[in-house]
């Protein structure tokens, strides 16, 4: 017969092993977790620079009327002037094949995914614009290039936001001349000229 006593020490015995298996498991947990953390952050501070530098390009679109100098930057073999793009578009976002992009959660990720679709879908219709704009201001061209980029601009920098208070990273002041200049309340500004423009059109219409 089983004494009392017996039962007593195999359950501790068992209690001992269960609670060693739960601590060790709890152990792997809490470093996977930190590790995921790092990888985390790591992934989140390339991307946010990589961003910043992707909408500094956006601006670059955005600001480009045609210009140079103040004056029409093109000009045909018979002296007309005429408007011409001074900034090629940036196209798609290149991001880096070592992301560790599960250390991230899924909205962001899929925002962050998301851009290059944009972008590429961006510069489909600036090209399907040039099909129908008129010389010499080609306006639907530079509607599109600078409305498509004002959005994708402003949706890079709000990403880089995201993924810095995500992971409670500092944000590092931008380099200008202007210690006033905000790049996206420009994106924003552009936005808004745009939408007072289509309400201006729908309600003469």
């Amino acid at each position: 017969m089983i004494e009392l006593t017996d039962l007593i020490v195999a359950g501790i015995g068992l209690a001992g092993v269960l609670l060693g298996s739960l601590i060790a498991v709890s152990k792997d947990a809490w470093a996977s977790s930190r590790q995921r953390r790092r990888d985390g952050s790591y992934a989140a501070i390339r991307l946010a620079c990589l961003l910043d530098e992707y909408a500094d390009k956006c601006i670059d679109v955005v600001q480009d009327d045609g210009t140079a100098y103040g004056q029409p930057a093109g000009r045909t073999s018979d002296g007309q002037e005429y408007l011409q793009a001074q900034v090629a578009t940036p196209g798609p976002p290149d991001y880096p094949d070592d992301i560790a992009w599960r250390s991230l959660d899924e909205k962001l990720m899929h925002r962050i995914l998301a851009l290059p679709n944009m972008a590429r879908s961006t510069d489909r219709h600036i090209d399907a614009a040039g099909d129908y704009a008129h010389p010499p201001d080609f306006d639907e061209v530079f509607e599109a290039r600078q409305q498509g980029y004002a959005r994708i601009g402003l949706e890079s920098l709000e990403i880089a936001s995201a993924l810095r208070k995500r992971f409670e990273i500092e944000s590092v002041g931008r380099v200008s001349n202007n210690p006033d200049w905000n790049p996206e309340a420009c994106f924003r500004e552009i936005l808004q000229k745009f939408e007072e423009r289509r309400k201006s059109m729908e309600g003469a219409a």
